[in-house]
């Protein structure tokens, strides 16, 4: 069984359905889509909170770069203006705020269930925490960041919460 260090919040940059993301992902290039062989996203929590199950965790995703065999990734629908796609606005509904903690629970619980210490190196973080800290600040500012996803900063809401005591409040890559 996989060892997962980090649950990662996405937001899928549009305002389509959790059908729609997913065939965007598996979409042959050559018909407007990534083609990949699997998608981003473990969980994808549609406006209504309505949680969609894309795949099981013990399956291994594309959701980051260099960083997938040991992550669970969730996302929720939204994450840019409505008219605008390319400005980025934390669009959760309190229906997605909800669910978003449904998943962490539910990808902990899982990971408890599999063999794996909860308490050490597991963080929450956001897919944009994985940029590069230039100034080794230990926070991802927004002139450090190579994408805004999820469009709100994790750490500060749900570290705390749910990452192990190693991790608090820790970018991906500190230990």
């Amino acid at each position: 069984m996989r060892k997962v260090r980090n649950i990662v919040i996405h937001c899928t940059a549009g305002h389509s359905n959790a059908e729609a993301v997913q065939s965007y992902f598996t979409r042959p290039k050559s018909k407007g889509g990534r083609g990949w062989k699997k998608g981003g996203y473990h969980r994808i929590i549609e406006k209504d909170g309505t949680i969609k199950k894309m795949y099981d965790f013990s399956e291994i995703t594309n959701g980051v770069a260099g960083h997938n065999s040991d992550t669970i990734h969730i996302s929720y629908v939204g994450g840019v203006e409505i008219l605008d796609v390319n400005t980025a606005k934390d669009t959760r509904t309190p229906y997605q705020k909800n669910a978003l903690h449904t998943c962490i629970h539910e990808a902990i619980k899982w990971c408890k269930e599999n063999g794996q210490d909860i308490t050490k190196d597991l963080g929450v973080v956001g897919h944009r925490d994985f940029s590069k800290d230039g100034n080794a600040n230990g926070v991802i500012e927004s002139w450090e960041r190579i994408k805004s996803c999820p469009s709100f900063d994790v750490l500060p809401e749900y570290s705390m919460l749910y990452a192990s005591p190693d991790r608090y409040n820790k970018l991906p890559y500190n230990k």
